[in-house]
C-alpha cells in the first residue's frame, strides 16, 4: 500500500465517477496514483457495464471526455493518463488489475444497480480481481478516515486483510475495531458458550499482539456473540457506529474457492452502506469459460 496504483473503472455516469473521490483521498494519504479506465464493447453485445455511449465516437474522443469528467472529482497531480479499451468490461478490468494495487469502483452505474443487486460486472471484478477491491456508493464517505471495522475468522485468508488495515492506520491515524463474531447457535449450554467466548477473546488479543503490534494503541479487539447470521451482525455494527470502512477477506474457513464469494462477504457487500474493501486470495489459474465467462 505504499505509493499504490489505484485503478478506477467507470462508465462515465455521475454515480460511477463518484468512486474517484475515494480514490483521490487514498492517493493523497498514501502518495499513490490513479488510473482511470473506461471499457466499451460492440453494440451487438449488450448487458455490459460500462456501456458504449455512441458507436461513432473514436477512442481519442472518449479519452478526452473521460479526462474532463475525472478532473471534476480528482486532482490532476494524482492522475495517470486515462485508458480506454474495447472488450468485455469485467475481463478488461481484471486484466488491468494485474498492474494495480487496489481497485476502487462504485456499485452504481448506468445499469442503476444498487448494492442490494450487484451488477454482474461488479461481482465478477470482486471475485476475480488481482488486487483488493474497494466498493463505494453514494452514501460511502471514507474521507477523513477515522474508524475501520476489520473482521477475522482466524483463517490465513482473513489475516491478509490486516496488512491493508495497518497501512491505512499508519497514514491516517484511524482506529481499528477488530471483531470475531461467534454465533450462539453453535452452543447447547450457556456456560460452554461463555467459556468459549472468553477463550476466543484471549486468542483475538494474541492475534493483535502478533500481527498488529506496531499499531496496538489504535486497535480495539472484541469477540462478540451474535444470535443472527454473521453478515447480519456486521451490518448491524455498521448501523450502530458510523464506520468509514469495512475491511474483510472474501474467503475464510468455509473452504470455498475463488469461483464463489463466501456467503458472508457477498451479503456484506450487498447490504452495508459503508465502503467495503474486500481482499481476495491471489488466483493461480487463468480465467476462461470454466470460470463463468459469458
Amino acid at each position: 500500500m505504499e505509493n499504490p496504483r489505484i485503478l478506477v473503472p467507470t462508465d462515465m455516469s455521475d454515480l460511477s465517477l463518484m468512486a474517484f473521490e475515494s480514490a483521490n483521498y487514498l492517493a493523497d494519504v498514501l502518495d499513490g496514483s490513479i488510473l482511470p479506465l473506461y471499457v466499451y464493447q460492440p453494440e451487438s453485445e449488450s448487458g455490459s457495464f460500462p456501456l458504449h455511449p455512441k458507436p461513432v465516437r473514436q477512442v481519442k474522443e472518449l479519452e478526452k471526455e473521460l479526462e474532463a469528467k475525472v478532473l471534476h472529482y480528482a486532482d490532476e497531480g494524482n492522475l495517470e493518463p486515462v485508458v480506454v479499451r474495447k472488450g468485455k468490461p469485467w475481463k478488461i478490468i481484471v486484466e488491468e488489475s494485474q498492474d494495480a494495487d487496489i481497485v476502487v469502483m462504485s456499485s452504481h452505474g448506468r445499469s442503476g444497480f444498487s448494492r442490494l443487486f450487484l451488477g454482474s460486472v461488479t461481482e465478477r471484478v470482486v471475485r476475480f480481481s488481482n488486487a483488493p477491491v474497494l466498493l463505494v456508493e453514494k452514501e460511502s464517505k471514507i474521507k477523513p478516515l477515522s474508524d475501520i471495522l476489520l473482521t477475522t475468522d482466524f483463517s490465513d485468508n482473513s489475516l491478509e486483510s490486516f496488512d491493508y488495515a495497518r497501512a491505512l492506520v499508519k497514514k491516517t491515524y484511524a482506529h481499528i475495531h477488530l471483531v470475531h463474531l461467534v454465533n450462539l447457535s453453535q452452543f447447547s449450554k450457556i456456560s460452554s458458550f461463555e467459556d468459549q467466548v472468553e477463550a476466543l477473546q484471549e486468542r483475538l488479543d494474541t492475534w493483535v499482539d502478533e500481527h498488529l503490534e506496531d499499531i496496538r494503541d489504535k486497535v480495539t479487539a472484541e469477540a462478540l456473540p451474535v444470535k443472527s447470521s454473521i453478515h447480519e451482525a456486521i451490518v448491524r455494527l455498521t448501523q450502530q457506529k458510523k464506520y468509514n470502512l469495512v475491511i474483510m477477506s472474501t474467503l475464510g474457513h468455509t473452504g470455498l474457492n475463488y469461483l464463489r464469494l463466501g456467503s458472508t462477504a457477498a451479503n456484506v457487500l450487498r447490504l452495508v452502506k459503508t465502503a467495503v474493501l474486500s481482499i481476495n486470495p491471489k488466483m493461480d489459474d487463468p480465467i476462461g469459460k470454466e470460470h463463468g465467462e459469458l
